[in-house]
């Protein structure tokens, strides 16, 4: 870290870098990523195959808009 134009020291990337494996190996970030991975495949696999029925009624009611002037 460059604090006040010195240079950081060797000793605090080693720091750092216990600090990181330490966080990446916790239980938070695990069970976070455990989370992130499941709501990943569930949105992949729960996609609907077809369109909304809302959706093509909605572009219809759209289209009949000046013929109702």
């Amino acid at each position: 870290m460059d604090i006040a134009g010195e240079p950081a020291r060797p000793a605090d990337y080693g720091r750092k870098a216990l600090a990181m494996m330490a966080f990446l190996k916790s239980d938070l970030f695990l069970r976070f990523m455990g989370g992130f991975a499941i709501g990943a495949v569930g949105m992949f696999l729960l996609q609907p195959e077809e369109q909304p029925v809302l959706s093509s009624t909605a572009i219809a009611a759209t289209s009949t808009h000046d013929a109702a002037l």
